[in-house]
Order: structure tokens, then sequence, then C-alpha cells
């Protein structure tokens, strides 16, 4: 099951900064338009008092964190659906992440090079979602022609599926981003199908300046202009990268010494994990204690098959106890003799907190 967020925008507005802070991945970041040609990627553990407070608990020999994995893509420029800056090896990159973070550049720095040779994140953002639009636009035609053609055998089906490529065609034609359609779950699992661009969920990170954390005013332009669906983020991504170099003692200290509240790498994470919509469980065996993403729904089966696909075709059941349960009880055996230890078969849909231990057949 792939967990991944792809780090877009234009080029030089920090999207590698942003990957080697989350990831100490080492990407080159250098001052001139497309430093970055093939994707880098890194692992995101992620923070969690859970987990936490269940390894004092019990003690266990080895304790691994979830994680997200993040890819930095090439910086987009006008013209990419067609071509231009490599673009179309560019977009490919952004069908293959689950959701995106988009990163505009919100502070002036001559030493700092603008492809356009200026500084306007919204005009930035309009550009990447207009080539995301375009190539969403190629792509759905490819289908209308293609349903057209296979639609012989069965017309009416064939019908349905021109009328659901008319409704996200319009709307691209129209400048609206698949993402803030109102579709069922049905139709958006249909046109997810496709890889289309702009129906991934995304969060903005408007990479300020530390010294003004308003982003010279720029972030309530670009909330309007990326709608309510798509949050936005004030992030000093320099500054969170300096910080991330730091070792965890010290860098509450001296965030607080630049007047940051928190770590702003945590908030871009917390936000990549609501675009995925996803929900922790844990699996305590052999002295391992360990904690995995799914996404919110994923019944039973699909959960053990985060593990191991061998766990998700042999599926028998499912032994479930709750964080806070072991927190206050202390041990399996405790809450055995409580009673505290459900049996969930196939039709459970796993929750956030489980801790669960999966029989299957090899």
């Amino acid at each position: 099951m792939s967990l991944a967020l792809g780090i877009i925008g234009m080029p030089n507005v920090g999207k590698s900064t942003l990957l080697n802070a989350l990831t100490h991945a080492h990407a080159e970041a250098s001052n001139y338009p497309f430093c970055t040609i093939e994707k880098n990627a890194g692992v995101v553990p992620i923070e969690d008092p859970n987990l936490r407070a269940l390894a004092a608990a019990l003690d266990p020999e080895e304790v691994t964190p979830a994680t997200i994995d993040f890819v930095d893509i090439a910086g987009l420029v006008k013209g990419a659906s067609r071509g231009e800056g490599l673009g179309n090896k560019f977009l490919g990159h952004i069908r293959d992440v689950d959701a995106v973070v988009h990163v505009v550049r919100c502070f002036a720095d001559e030493n700092v090079a603008h492809v356009d040779g200026r500084v306007d994140p919204v005009a930035d953002l309009e550009i990447v979602e207009t080539e995301l639009l375009l190539a969403d636009l190629e792509s759905l035609e490819r289908i209308a022609d293609r349903v057209q053609r296979e639609g012989k055998a069965d017309p009416k089906a064939a019908q349905a599926d021109l009328a659901r490529v008319t409704t996200l065609s319009d709307a691209v034609k129209q400048g609206v981003p698949l993402r803030r359609l109102e579709l069922d779950e049905a139709q958006r699992a249909w046109a997810q199908e496709f890889r289309l661009l702009s129906i991934k969920p995304v969060v903005i990170v408007a990479n300020v300046d530390e010294s003004d954390p308003a982003g010279g005013g720029w972030l309530e332009k670009l909330q309007a202009q990326a709608g309510p669906h798509a949050e936005v983020l004030a992030t000093p991504v320099k500054i969170e990268a300096e910080l991330a170099a730091l070792p965890s003692e010290e860098r509450e200290a001296f965030a607080a010494d630049l007047g940051l509240e928190g770590v702003g790498l945590e908030r871009v994470v917390e936000a990549g994990r609501r675009l995925l919509s996803l929900i922790t469980f844990y699996t305590v065996a052999n002295e391992k204690l360990r904690a995995w993403l799914i996404p919110a729904g994923t019944p039973a089966p699909q959960a053990a098959g985060r593990i191991h696909s061998d766990m998700e075709r042999g599926f028998i059941r499912m032994e479930v106890m709750s964080v806070a349960d072991v927190l206050a009880h202390g041990s399996r055996a405790a809450l055995q003799k409580l009673g505290l230890i459900r049996t969930e078969g196939r039709g459970y849909v796993v929750q956030e907190g489980d801790i669960c231990l999966i029989l299957f057949q090899p």
C-alpha cells in the first residue's frame, strides 16, 4: 500500500530544502532552476505519543514508528503539460503519489533566483494548477475516446462512463481542480483510477522568511486561490531545515529563541496524514512494538495486508485491545482476565488506537 506525498511547485521555491528538513534525505538544493531532475524520496517517522506510552508500559525490545514517504518532484513551469522543462516526466511523477504538498515562495531574496524573475506566490500557484488541469484535460479526452471505442459491447455502461467523463471535463475546462467537485464515493473512486492530477488532495506550504511569518501578506490571497479544500501552512522552510539538523534537546529551545511556535515540520507531516485520512493501529509480537498507518475505514483483512500480503490472503480473525486499556492495566494477561480483548472477523473496520493480534493461515 503506497502512502506517499509528492512535494511540487515552481523551481527554486524550497521543495528540496523541505524534503531535506523532513527526512534528512540530503537532496541537492541549489540556486538554479531544475537542480532536481530525478525525483528524490525520503521516509518520515510519525511523532506518536501513544507509541511512546506503550513502549514505556510494555518495554519491548524493538519499537518502530509508522512512516509516510515524501517525494521531491522537480519544479514545474508554464508549458509543463506540453513538455516544457521536462514537464511530462515530472507530471508522471505526480501521478504516482497519493497526495500533494505544494510549496510556494513567499519571500524575496536576490540571492535565490526565480524562474520568472519575480516573487508572486499566487501566480506560481496558478501556473502549476493550470498545468495540472491541462494535463488532466488531455487525459480525459483520451479516456472519452477509449470509452466510445469500447462502448459497443455495453452501450448503457459506456453512456454512464461518458457522462462521468463529461462532468470532470467540464470542471477542468472551467479551471476547477477536480478535488473541489462534490463527488460521491463511487464517482471519486472511478476518477482516481485514471490517476488524474487535480483530484489529488493538496496542502499549500507557504515558504516564508523567519522574520516575516505572515509571508508578506500573501497567506490570505493564497487561501482564496487554493479554495476551501486546501489548507495553507506558513512554514519558514530554510530555518526548519536548520532546526531539523539540531539534536532534539536543542531544537525546541532554538525555535523558542526565534519566536517559532512548535516545529513547523510536524504540522506539515500531520497535514499529510489528514490529507490521506490516515489512522494508526499497533501490533505487539515477538517483543516488537510497531505502529502502522492505514486509511480510515479499512477492514481488518486489508489492515493485515498492510503488514504482509500473506496475512490478508490467509486472514482468519483479529484479536483487538485498546491503547487506553493496555496503559490502564499493563499487560495482555491482565486484559484477558478482565475480558477486554475482543475477537473480530473479516467485516471489522480497524479503529484509531487498536492494538491487533492477527491470526491467519500461511
